[in-house]
C-alpha cells in the first residue's frame, strides 16, 4: 500500500503487514515528520496541502491587464465613436504615460546612465 507523508510532498510504498489494524507511528524518510498511520479504510482521506501560487496569480493578473490595455488601444477609434466618454480615459492614460517617461528620463539622468 502507498502512504502519504503529512507534509503532502512524499509518498512511500509499504507492505500492508507493516501497518497493524490499530495503526502505528511512522516517520518520513525524507523530511523526518512523524505521524500515526492507520490502515486504509480507518484513516480519513486527507488532501495534500495547497501551495500558494502568488507569482502565478500575479503573472496572470498582469497578463490579463496588459491584454485588456492592448484591446483598448487597438480599438481606440471605434470605441471613442461608440462611447464618447472614453476619450477622457485615453487623455488620462496619455498624460500618465508622458509623466512616467519624464520621470524615467529624470531617473536615468540621476544615475548617470547614458543612451
Amino acid at each position: 500500500m502507498i502512504i502519504n507523508c503529512k507534509c503532502g510532498l512524499h509518498q512511500f510504498e509499504v507492505n500492508k503487514n507493516e501497518i497493524p489494524k490499530q495503526g502505528r507511528k511512522v516517520q518520513c524518510g525524507v523530511c523526518n515528520k512523524i505521524w500515526f498511520q492507520t490502515p486504509f479504510g480507518k484513516e480519513e482521506i486527507t488532501t495534500p496541502k495547497k501551495s500558494n501560487h502568488f507569482f502565478a496569480y500575479l503573472f496572470l493578473i498582469i497578463l490579463i491587464t496588459l491584454s485588456f490595455i492592448g484591446i483598448m488601444e487597438t480599438f481606440k477609434d471605434k470605441l471613442i465613436l461608440k462611447i464618447p466618454k472614453l476619450e477622457q480615459y485615453y487623455t488620462i492614460i496619455e498624460v500618465l504615460l508622458i509623466n512616467i517617461f519624464a520621470n524615467l528620463k529624470n531617473l536615468i539622468s540621476v544615475f548617470g546612465i547614458r543612451n
